[in-house]
């Protein structure tokens, strides 16, 4: 295709976005499972391989493996569902106090605006009815994704185990697709791809403890009822470049307004929020995950939404890693290094220059062969 006009392999470029988002989108439950399992096998592999060094049957290595696995997941997915129940049932005993809030607003809108009483009771049910309807549909979702991947678990569990146990096979036979000339190349990707998902899951799930364990804390002395729980919720969208925590802080805040008497334990959290905040963007992502996952920031939020929009909220999960990993894809071949460079973080480097990158990406000789 790098030989074809520009007019032509643009169109051929979009039109393969375009039917891959078609079969991302109709075979989501084909192979979602089978992402999230590739992802979490090359995450777990290192323990699989140290078991193995350690003289463990292959068998029982993997056995091993997959049972620490299946503990923490579905510890996990119990502790959540559990808050998150409780969370509901402390909004519903709450209910009076929250009624109480919208007839106070009420009245100052009705003393200050000069609004006829029927028009703001319109208003103020239909916000009250929303607000109430927004927190019951994020908690019936967040249930409902729990649910469903619990009941993707067994097949997930299926595919990391046969990745683990398989490994060796599943390589060889991509060396075995290639030509002797370009086994090398292919090794080196490989490696690659297996080291940036570890570290940048890695990385990941070391940023969300911090940044759960620093939320908690101020939450905790603020004296904020589900403390840990909207801790580690606002911890886990710093998946989100700049914004992740912010968003997260919206829903404790929220709650604090409705719930109590006045808005200073509200402006307390949001003042927690916002120190962590500038703590993880400007030290703590830095020093953990580093340059590891080179994904641009404007990238990161744009296939964000994509993931979103296609896998939902698994898709968000997955859909940095996965850039990550289509860079590098693209980075090897000279007819793509261009879309490598814009998903890079080099493309908002402004310090960056452009030319060196590209000298630098310059492909290496092939090695000669051996005698």
């Amino acid at each position: 295709m790098s030989k074809l006009p520009l007019v032509i392999r643009i169109p051929c470029y979009l039109l393969s976005l375009v039917l891959g988002a078609l079969i991302l989108i109709y075979a989501k439950d084909f192979l979602l499972p089978m992402v999230i399992a590739a992802l979490l096998s090359l995450l777990l592999y290192p323990v699989f391989n140290r078991l193995v060094k350690w003289k463990f049957p292959t068998i029982l290595s993997v056995i091993v493996t997959m049972l620490f696995v299946m503990v923490l997941i579905i510890g996990t997915s119990l502790i959540i569902s559990s808050e998150i129940k409780t969370l509901i049932a402390d909004i519903g005993s709450q209910s009076g106090k929250i009624n109480e809030k919208f007839a106070s607003l009420q009245n100052y809108i009705s003393a200050h605006l000069n609004m006829d009483t029927v028009t703001i009771n319109n208003y103020m049910n239909q916000a009250k009815d929303k607000l109430l309807g927004v927190g019951g549909d994020f908690a019936s979702g967040a249930i409902s994704t729990t649910t469903n991947f619990m009941g993707n678990l067994a097949l997930i569990i299926i595919y990391i185990f046969c990745f683990l146990l398989y490994n060796r096979s599943f390589r060889d036979f991509a060396f075995a697709l290639l030509g002797s000339e370009r086994q090398e190349q292919a090794a080196s990707l490989i490696n690659n791809i297996q080291k940036l998902v570890q570290n940048y899951l890695i990385g990941l799930l070391t940023v969300i403890f911090i940044i759960g364990v620093l939320n908690s804390i101020g939450l905790v002395l603020l004296g904020v009822n589900h403390a840990i729980f909207f801790a580690f919720f606002a911890a886990m969208l710093t998946i989100i470049p700049y914004i992740g925590i912010s968003i997260g802080a919206s829903l404790p805040i929220v709650y604090l307004l409705l719930t109590r008497d006045n808005a200073w334990p509200a402006l307390g959290v949001l003042g927690v929020m916002a120190i962590v905040q500038f703590l993880e963007s400007n030290f703590i992502t830095p020093k953990v995950v580093g340059s590891k996952v080179s994904v641009n920031p404007f990238v990161a939020i744009i296939v964000l939404i994509i993931g979103g929009e296609i896998w939902g909220l698994p898709g968000m999960a997955l859909s940095i890693p996965i850039t990550a990993i289509v860079k590098l894809l693209l980075d090897t071949r000279p007819n793509t290094k261009a879309f490598g460079y814009f998903l890079g973080s080099e493309f908002t480097d402004m310090k960056n220059d452009p030319f060196k990158f590209f000298s630098k990406q310059k492909a290496a000789p092939p090695a000669p062969p051996k005698k």
